[in-house]
C-alpha cells in the first residue's frame, strides 16, 4: 500500500487510538494498529480485545491495501516531523516506509490477518443523542465504579431504560458509595434491558463526548456498545453477569435533613483531610441545630476541627465517614447547596443536589 496524508490529520488519528493500545501484553499483536487505505480515506483500528477504535482519516492512497505497525512507535514518528505531508509506503508483514522531507524512517510491520476482528453492533439501532447530556450522565456516576475485580459486575456503570417517555438512568457502585441519574433523551432509545458498560468503555466513551467533533450516536445490544461521533467509533464489550439490586440499598426513610454551603462543606472536609493517613483516614461530622462540627483526630500527626453553619432542626448526633468519598460526591454537584439525609450512624447517607432530584447518592459511614 501507499498513500500521502497531512502529518496533523494523521497524527490525531494516531493521538486517538492510544488510549486503547496495550502497553503490556501477552500478545505483541495488540500493541499494534492496523491501517486500512482505499480511495481518499484510511482506517485506523486498534483493540485490546474488550474496547476498539476506528479512526477514519483523509489521505490521497494511490495504491489500496492493510499492514499492521506498532501504534506507539509510529505516533512517536508523526509526532516529531515538523513537515506538513507525509508519505507512506509499505508491504504486508515486512515493513512500513516513512519518507517526510529528508527524513525517512523503516518500521517492522506485521500481517493485518494476525491482527484480531474487533466486535461489531448493530448499525440499524445507533441513537442520535445529545453529547453534553450523556457527558454529565458520566460524569455523576463514574467516580462510583468499583476497581475491585473480584465484583466484576461492578466494574463499570450500568445503563437502563426508565419506565417514564424517552428517559434512562446510569447507576455505578463499589458497595461502599453509590450514585444515579435519570434523563430525559427527548427520543425513543433501543434498549430491552440494563447493561454494563466496563470503566475503560465509559473512559473512552467520555472522551469521544469531549474531544470528539461532529454528531453523537449510541448503540447498544446485550454484547456490545458503538458509539460514533464524526470520523471516530468506539466499540466496548460489555460486561456479562447481574447488577446488584441497588435500589434495595437506598433507604426509603432517614428522618434528619441538614442542607449545607456546598463549597464551604467541601473546604473544610479538605482541610480535615490533612490529618487523615491510610490508616486513619475517616472524619467526624457531628450536627447540632444549626452547626455542623467538621473533625478529624489522628494519634500520630494531631486533630483538625471546624465548625459550618447548616439548616438542620433535630437533636444532636455524630457520625463518620470517609472524606474522599464525600468529595468525590460534592465535586459532581453543580448547585450552591446539597442536602444530606441520614437516619443514624449505621445507616447509608443519601446526599442530593438542591434542586436536581434526578440525581441521588449514597455512601455508607465508618466506624472512626
Amino acid at each position: 500500500m501507499e498513500f500521502k496524508v497531512n502529518r496533523n490529520e494523521f497524527l490525531k488519528s494516531l493521538r486517538w487510538i492510544q488510549g486503547v493500545v496495550e502497553r503490556k501484553t501477552t500478545m505483541p499483536i495488540l500493541t499494534n494498529v492496523l491501517i486500512e487505505g482505499e480511495a481518499k480515506r484510511l482506517t485506523l483500528t486498534a483493540t485490546d480485545l474488550e474496547i476498539g477504535i476506528r479512526v477514519e482519516c483523509p489521505a490521497e492512497v494511490s495504491s489500496p491495501g492493510m499492514i499492521v505497525v506498532s501504534a506507539r512507535s509510529l505516533y512517536e514518528i508523526i509526532k516529531e516531523l515538523v513537515i506538513d505531508r507525509v508519505r507512506l509506503k509499505g508491504e504486508e508483514g515486512k515493513r512500513l516506509e516513512i519518507h517526510a522531507g529528508r527524513s525517512e524512517f523503516k518500521v517492522v510491520a506485521m500481517k493485518a490477518d494476525d491482527f484480531p476482528s474487533v466486535m461489531e453492533g448493530g448499525t440499524n439501532s445507533f441513537t442520535p443523542l445529545e453529547g453534553s447530556l450523556l457527558l454529565e450522565m458520566v460524569e455523576k456516576t463514574a467516580y462510583a465504579i468499583s476497581s475491585d475485580e473480584t465484583r466484576y459486575a461492578l466494574n463499570g456503570v450500568y445503563i437502563e431504560k426508565l419506565k417514564e417517555e424517552n428517559g434512562l438512568r446510569m447507576v455505578a457502585t463499589d458497595g461502599h458509595r453509590l450514585s444515579y441519574v435519570d434523563r430525559k433523551i427527548g427520543r425513543e432509545f433501543l434498549l430491552k434491558k440494563g447493561v454494563i458498560i466496563p470503566k475503560k468503555g465509559i473512559q473512552e466513551l467520555k472522551k469521544l463526548i469531549s474531544e470528539g467533533e461532529g454528531d453523537f450516536e449510541l448503540a447498544l445490544d446485550e454484547k456490545n456498545m458503538m458509539a460514533r461521533r464524526g470520523t471516530t467509533t468506539v466499540l466496548a464489550r460489555l460486561i456479562e453477569g447481574q447488577y446488584p439490586e441497588y435500589q434495595q440499598v437506598i433507604p426509603t426513610t432517614t428522618g434528619r435533613y441538614l442542607s449545607v454551603h456546598r463549597e464551604t462543606f467541601i473546604g473544610a472536609l479538605k482541610r480535615a483531610s490533612v490529618m487523615a493517613t491510610d490508616r486513619v483516614n475517616g472524619i467526624h461530622l457531628k450536627v447540632s441545630p444549626g452547626n455542623l462540627e467538621v473533625s478529624s483526630n489522628n494519634p500520630d500527626l494531631g486533630e483538625a476541627r471546624e465548625e459550618l453553619d447548616v439548616d438542620y432542626k433535630g437533636e444532636t448526633f455524630q457520625v463518620g465517614f470517609n472524606p474522599r468519598y464525600l468529595l468525590d460526591i460534592l465535586n459532581v454537584i453543580e448547585d450552591e447547596k446539597v442536602v444530606l439525609e441520614l437516619k443514624d450512624e449505621v445507616s447509608p447517607c443519601i446526599i442530593r443536589s438542591e434542586y436536581d432530584k434526578s440525581f441521588l447518592a449514597l455512601v455508607m459511614p465508618m466506624r472512626v
